[in-house]
C-alpha cells in the first residue's frame, strides 16, 4: 500500500510525497489522518491525501521510504477539504503545504505536534427558536425560489429590503434537518450586526468567529464544527477552512466586498473556492449583494448561476 502524504512544512510545488505503508499499519490507514514521515534527515507530520496501490507506480519501489507511525488514527479532514485543497495548489499555482495549512492554523499544529489534540465536544447546543415576525409576500417568495434551486444562486437585494430576515428562514429549514449551516461576512462591525441579529432568534448555540476571538476559543469552536455539533456559524473568510461535517449551505454576504480576497500566499479569491466547492459537493451556495460584483454578473450569465431578487422595502 502507497500513501501520498503533505507534510505541514514542506512540498515542492502541487507535489505531494509518496511513501510505503508498513504491513502492521495497513488495516489503519485511511485519508485525512496524521502520519509522521522521513525527510532528508528529520521526521515530519503530514497529512494523508490519497491511497494508492503498489501497482500505480511507474518507479523502482525500493526507492521509497515508510511512514514512521500514526499521528492521529481518527481523520481530522473530510474527503471534500482534500479536494479543495488539491484544487487550490493547482489552480492558484501554490505549494501544496501552503492549501493544506490553510485548514491547520498554527495553535491546531502545535497541538498534533505535542499529541494534545482532544476532538471531543464539550458543549451541547440547543438551538431555540424564537422568531416573531412574519415575511413580506416578496420574502416568502425569495425564500421560495432559493428552496426549489439546485446550488448556485446570486441573491440581489435592495437596501431595507429585509435580507437578513431571509437568511434566518433559510438557515432555519436547514437546522430542522440537522444541516450545518455558513453565513460568510466581510468585516468585523458587519460581522456583529449579522451575529447580533441571528442571537435573538437562535440564542447563544450561534457561533461567531473573528480576529477578536481568542485561540482557545477558535480551537473549541473547531472541534463542535467537526463533530457536527456547531451547525450555525458566522465569520470572515478563514471560516471556509473548517472541517465540516454536513455543511448544506454557504451564504456570502455582501459578495462584492474586496475582504474576500486574500493579500497573503496563496492569494485566494473565496468566492472562486466555494464555486469549486459547490461543484464537487451537494453544498448550495448564495452569492448575495446590492451591488453585484463583475465577476459575479459574468458567472450569471455564462456559468449557469439563478438570479434571484428581492427588490421591495421591507415596512414593519
Amino acid at each position: 500500500m502507497l500513501v501520498l502524504v503533505c507534510p505541514f512544512a514542506k512540498s515542492f510545488d502541487d507535489i505531494w510525497f509518496t511513501y510505503l505503508v508498513p504491513i502492521e499499519l495497513e488495516n489503519y490507514i485511511k485519508k485525512g489522518i496524521v502520519v509522521d514521515v522521513p525527510m532528508q534527515s528529520q521526521i515530519l507530520s503530514g497529512v494523508v491525501l490519497d491511497i494508492q496501490d503498489e501497482s500505480s507506480l511507474n518507479f523502482d519501489i525500493d526507492k521509497l521510504k515508510p511512514i514512521v507511525w500514526i499521528k492521529y488514527e481518527t481523520p481530522l479532514l473530510f474527503n471534500k477539504e482534500l479536494k479543495i485543497i488539491n484544487w487550490i495548489s493547482k489552480y492558484y499555482f501554490c505549494k501544496i503545504h501552503s492549501s493544506l495549512n490553510l485548514f491547520f492554523p498554527r495553535n491546531l499544529k502545535e497541538k498534533i505536534e505535542k499529541i494534545k489534540l482532544d476532538l471531543t465536544s464539550k458543549k451541547d447546543y440547543k438551538y431555540t427558536f424564537n422568531y416573531e415576525k412574519n415575511l413580506t409576500k416578496s420574502q416568502e417568495e425569495v425564500l421560495d425560489k432559493i428552496d426549489k434551486t439546485n446550488k448556485k444562486i446570486i441573491f440581489y437585494w435592495v437596501t431595507w429590503s429585509g435580507k437578513t430576515e431571509v437568511y434566518i428562514n433559510l438557515v432555519k429549514k436547514y437546522l430542522d434537518k440537522q444541516k450545518q449551516c455558513l453565513i460568510l461576512v466581510p468585516e468585523i462591525i458587519l460581522n456583529n450586526q449579522v451575529f447580533d441579529r441571528f442571537k435573538e432568534i437562535f440564542w447563544d448555540d450561534v457561533i461567531m468567529i473573528n480576529s477578536s476571538i481568542t485561540e482557545t476559543s477558535k480551537y473549541k469552536n473547531r472541534i463542535d464544527i467537526y463533530n457536527n455539533k456547531a451547525k450555525i456559524i458566522i465569520w470572515t473568510r478563514s471560516s471556509l477552512y473548517y472541517p465540516y461535517k454536513d455543511l448544506w449551505l454557504i451564504i456570502v454576504d455582501e459578495e462584492h466586498d474586496l475582504s474576500y480576497k486574500s493579500d497573503s500566499t496563496p492569494k485566494i479569491d473565496t468566492r472562486e473556492v466555494i464555486n469549486k466547492m459547490s461543484e464537487l459537493t451537494d453544498i448550495k451556495v448564495i452569492f448575495a449583494s446590492g451591488t453585484p460584483s463583475i465577476k459575479t454578473i459574468y458567472s450569471w450569465l455564462n456559468w449557469n448561476f439563478t438570479l434571484i431578487n428581492l427588490l421591495d422595502e421591507y415596512k414593519n
